[in-house]
């Protein structure tokens, strides 16, 4: 059985870190949000919120970053059978 897929993107992925106090100095910061990060990732989260089939294609590491970007993406419904981890 073949998949369809509506977009597939590729790039590097990353996890972005924003500073919880709003305003503050990195300096000064004591904590941080984090949230999937890297434009094809964005795209990919983006269109599978809308309802297309989206998948990315990219590497992660096996450690806790890794793990934080796969469960992210299954959690918006991106397809990560590309997701390879190294």
């Amino acid at each position: 059985m073949t998949k369809t897929l509506d977009l597939i993107t590729t790039s590097r992925s990353s996890v972005d870190l924003y500073g919880s106090q709003i305003g503050g100095r990195l300096e000064d910061m004591g904590s941080f949000q984090k949230y999937l990060g890297g434009s094809s990732t964005n795209i990919a989260a983006g269109t599978a919120r809308l309802g297309l089939k989206s998948a990315l294609v990219t590497r992660v590491g096996d450690e806790h970053m890794g793990r934080f970007f796969r469960e992210q993406l299954v959690a918006e419904g991106v397809d990560v059978t590309g997701v390879k981890t190294d």
